[in-house]
């Protein structure tokens, strides 16, 4: 094993060098964001009149709101992906976008779709020389696209956990549930979703990792406590692994 502060020199370096969005993903990322923030701001243009005003504010703070959780998905993602040697791309999935409007409007703004794109990796050669598995395989495409809906959820459990000290702050209650979806709605096993390149790269790993953020921020949302919650998702996880162990990996 080489030099701690060697190997992060090398990681910063990386990082500084390939974290960059190229013009595609930024044109997603403002297309997403823009949607996204009409998504969640959708029966919040009035209270029991129509007032633009009013829905601008909501709908301007829902953007920012999805910009700085995107963001930090993003970068979970990318920042995974450079440590292992490899590059991680996200593109916008239209289709996505197209069903989480057909969604909002045929529900009235109740239910939410935030699954906007997926994650694309790409092999990095200089970066993987003398590593285990040199070539791009499912496991460290699935462990990058991964930590952008775990990157969600506790970004979900740190505003939960700021409700505590400030409960009657809409914002951070509105940040929390924004979170919330965009967590669990990304880690629906359908390609291009992130979700699905976990699910190819380990049913196991993929089914307590989902049953743990799912048993974690169902619970958040129905205002439990955070530590309950976490035992809760701990628990789930560790269910749904047995039962996917027992019944068709053994």
């Amino acid at each position: 094993m080489g030099n701690p502060i060697d190997q992060f020199a090398s990681v910063w370096y990386a990082i500084k060098k390939y974290y960059g969005f190229d013009k595609d993903e930024i044109k997603g990322i403002v297309i997403t964001v823009i949607i996204l923030a009409f998504i969640v701001s959708f029966d919040e243009w009035g209270v029991t009149t129509f007032d633009f005003l009013y829905g601008l504010r909501n709908f301007f703070n829902s953007m920012l709101i999805i910009l700085l959780s995107f963001l930090i998905y993003l970068s979970a993602q990318r920042i995974t992906a450079i440590k292992s040697g490899f590059k991680a791309e996200w593109r916008v999935w239209i289709y996505g976008l197209i069903i989480g409007l057909i969604l909002v409007f045929v529900s009235r703004g109740k239910l939410w779709f935030l699954a906007p794109g997926g994650v694309i990796v790409y092999h990095m050669a200089g970066h993987r020389i003398c590593s285990f598995r040199y070539g791009l395989n499912y496991w460290p495409l699935g462990m990058s696209a991964i930590m952008g809906p775990i990157a969600c959820a506790l970004l979900a459990i740190f505003f939960k956990i700021l409700l505590t000290i400030f409960p009657a702050n809409v914002l951070l209650d509105k940040a929390m549930r924004i979170n919330v979806w965009i967590a669990i709605t990304n880690m629906i096993p359908i390609p291009p979703l992130d979700g699905s390149n976990m699910f190819f790269a380990s049913r196991m790993v993929y089914i307590f990792i989902f049953g743990f953020v799912l048993g974690t921020l169902v619970p958040i949302l129905l205002n439990i406590n955070v530590l309950y919650s976490l035992l809760i998702g701990l628990v789930v996880g560790f269910v749904l692994w047995q039962l996917l162990f027992w019944t068709l990996e053994r």
